[in-house]
């Protein structure tokens, strides 16, 4: 009886948990307006979002290195995956930037960069239903930005002034 109870109050306080974090990360505001750097305009991500991404990567290296101790358990490889693939979308969450300068646009994440040149850019989607990101077309290829970075709206106006294009609503 003792120990279902307590699975019970550990589940709906989990629940509980995810349901401020979402709430507390939904309602964050972050700065105003972007660092410049040289003439360039740099959109890093906001704290709060860094820190629940840091958070999830350390809680999963933790909670393996808790487990490994029973080096027989047949799961073991299991939780090594998972913890691998969620301390990545740790990472993932928790970097990133968007540097604006005369000539474009730059989403650097976890390494990978890409690059529009303000004259290559043909369309403005905003994904409402996502948060809000903002996808740049530059013919077949696109660049979406979420709402994570800081200064967003501020991003979303800079983009504008420099395509001279309207934000469309995207369809999905």
């Amino acid at each position: 009886m003792g120990n279902s109870f307590m699975s019970a109050v550990g589940s709906a306080a989990s629940v509980a948990l995810i349901v401020v974090a979402t709430r507390w990360l939904s309602e964050v505001k972050g700065a105003q307006f972007p660092r410049t750097r040289g003439g360039a305009c740099v959109y890093g991500i906001k704290w709060q979002w860094r820190a629940v991404g840091l958070a999830d990567g350390i809680f999963w290296v933790i909670l393996s290195i808790w487990s490994w101790r029973d080096l027989n358990h047949p799961g073991r490889t299991l939780l090594a995956a998972i913890t691998v693939a969620f301390v990545a979308a740790g990472l993932w969450i928790a970097s990133g930037s968007v540097t604006t300068n005369r000539t474009g646009i730059t989403k650097t994440a976890l390494g990978r960069s890409r690059s529009f040149q303000w004259s290559d850019i043909t369309e403005i989607r905003l994904h409402t239903k996502q948060g809000g990101a903002i996808e740049l077309r530059a013919g077949a290829q696109k660049l979406v930005i979420d709402s994570r970075f800081v200064a967003f709206q501020h991003l979303l106006k800079e983009i504008e002034d420099q395509t001279q294009l309207q934000p469309a609503a995207a369809s999905s």
